[in-house]
């Protein structure tokens, strides 16, 4: 036993995953072809026993045997017609048996006019169709008993058929060739299922065996901790996954368990790493001078590829101090930095914001302060989602919402009844060509002070309200550019109605589109 561990053991990774995929599928089908080769035996004889009733009812059902259990004795006609019935149907026995169990046929003479053996032909006497399994002078077989009834309905004898269960064994052993033959090809095609599926794995594992993976594991961990560079390792939503041992020292976070630096946004660790962007299918390193501390870095990134798709980046902190001694050209770097860090300028002063408050331990102005950053967005949003059910109309409102609030215009809308979702996206996107163009409209001509929306599903269709003051020749051009050519064959494909009322100088603008619910 210890042996076959330790031959298990020094077998290479791809024989180990072949064994075990052809195990699984080998027990799998093996499972499946005797569970079939069960209910295909339990078809069969449920099969032979409704024909051995039906071939016993026509026999109970013949003159001859009713005359023969009439006179109480055999005959040679009754003999021979049950011969008759053997053959044809390929049966083993016929045999007629009078109420007192005495046989008048049997494909052995010698048996005819002996009682009738296995006791299963109680309930046939008592005037019930059945079948059976029993032990017979033939040996084991399946039977079927049929009473027999004269003119005036009274049972006068029973009339047994069947076969021996080796017979049915067999043809059940017939009925299950083709399967075999299917069981046979199925362990083949496991077979090089396990075996394409071993080396597959292989493959992606670069040919490495298990033992080759942990020792170039331990040689990346000792070249990360031993390096004079900081290193920062992050996934491609720009978080910290591995960190070296002078990057926790540098960051002040050189814990033992080195998960406070794990997890982070590399942005909480680097405020300049919002310029740090991964470089999407490009082999490329990208460097820069980072200042902390009063010390000047130089800051490189490169990207990490897996199967030609960039699943990280990697970030190297070297200081920068020698360099500045050999070469001046870093002073340029650093310029470059700087500049920048000034188109980024309103980030910064949001996040020194942050900051400081957090250091000054205001947290209810912090809190006050990031409510009034994100409350609005987020609160328009849930809205959205939580009216709107139609996912696509809701994250067009949500985007337009941001046209809107980057020139600092209110974007509010009111949403009655619920808007459900539909599968007529045809109607949707003509939906939401016409609103993108009065949007564009309305921005593009600073109309957006005293704008009110209003939005709704109703009787199958969407109702669309533009509320704003405008002078009147902006009322002209504006009317005139929703009756366009193009904004005209977008209604006719909506089957849309478009409203345009004027009071003063308030203007309604009403759109009512097509709009079928799902389901309907």
């Amino acid at each position: 036993m210890i042996k076959l561990k330790q031959k298990w053991k020094n077998q290479r990774l791809w024989v180990k995953l072949t064994f075990m995929v052809l195990i699984t599928v080998a027990l799998t089908v093996s499972v499946l072809y005797l569970s079939l080769t069960n209910r295909i035996y339990e078809a069969t004889q449920t099969q032979e026993e409704e024909q051995l009733l039906s071939i016993a009812e026509i026999v109970a059902a013949q003159p001859l045997v009713i005359q023969t259990l009439s006179n109480g004795a055999t005959n040679p006609e009754v003999q021979t017609y049950a011969n008759q019935i053997t053959e044809t149907y390929q049966l083993d026995f016929v045999v007629v048996m009078t109420m007192d169990r005495i046989r008048l046929t049997h494909p052995d003479p010698e048996k005819i006019n002996a009682p009738f053996q296995g006791g299963d032909e109680e309930d046939a006497l008592s005037g019930q169709e059945t079948t059976s399994i029993a032990q017979g002078t033939l040996g084991q077989s399946l039977r079927a008993f049929v009473p027999v009834f004269n003119a005036e309905n009274v049972e006068i004898g029973v009339v047994a058929i069947g076969i021996k269960t080796t017979t049915l064994a067999s043809i059940a052993k017939k009925t299950m060739q083709p399967f075999s033959v299917s069981f046979a090809v199925s362990l083949l095609f496991g077979a090089a299922a396990a075996i394409f599926t071993a080396f597959q794995l292989k493959n992606q594992m670069y040919n490495l065996e298990p033992i080759e993976i942990a020792r170039l594991l331990e040689e990346r961990n000792a070249m990360l901790e031993n390096t004079k560079d900081a290193i920062l390792v992050t996934d491609k939503d720009n978080r910290v996954v591995l960190s070296n041992l002078e990057a926790k020292k540098l960051f002040q976070r050189d814990e033992l368990d080195g998960q406070a630096i794990v997890g982070l946004p590399i942005q909480s660790l680097l405020p300049v790493a919002q310029d740090l962007q991964l470089l999407a299918g490009k082999d490329k390193t990208t460097d820069r001078i980072y200042h902390q501390d009063g010390v000047d870095y130089l800051l490189s990134t490169a990207p990490i590829t897996v199967a030609k798709k960039v699943i990280g980046q990697i970030i190297l902190m070297r200081d920068a101090t020698e360099l500045y001694l050999l070469t001046d050209q870093l002073f340029n770097a650093a310029t470059y930095t700087t500049t920048l860090q000034t188109q980024s300028h309103d980030f910064l002063n949001k996040l020194h914001v942050i900051y400081g408050l957090a250091d000054l331990e205001e947290y209810e102005e912090l809190n006050d302060y990031l409510g009034k950053i994100l409350e609005p967005e987020q609160e328009f949003s849930h809205r959205m989602i939580f009216l709107v059910k139609n996912p696509v109309i809701a994250g067009f409102l949500i985007g337009e919402r941001s046209k809107f609030t980057e020139q600092n215009y209110p974007f509010m809308i009111e949403v009655y009844p619920d808007v459900p979702p539909t599968t007529d996206h045809t109607a949707v996107q003509c939906w939401i060509n016409i609103i993108r163009f009065l949007d564009q409209f309305i921005l593009e001509n600073r109309l957006a002070d005293d704008l009110q929306i209003h939005f709704g599903f109703w009787n199958d269709r969407l109702e669309t309200v533009y509320e704003l003051q405008l002078e009147p020749a902006m009322k002209e051009r504006i009317t005139d550019e929703l009756h366009t050519p193009v904004i005209s064959q977008l209604l006719k494909r909506v089957d849309g109605q478009l409203e345009i009322e004027s009071n003063d100088r308030r203007i309604k603008i009403s759109l009512k589109t097509a709009y079928r619910k799902e389901g309907n």
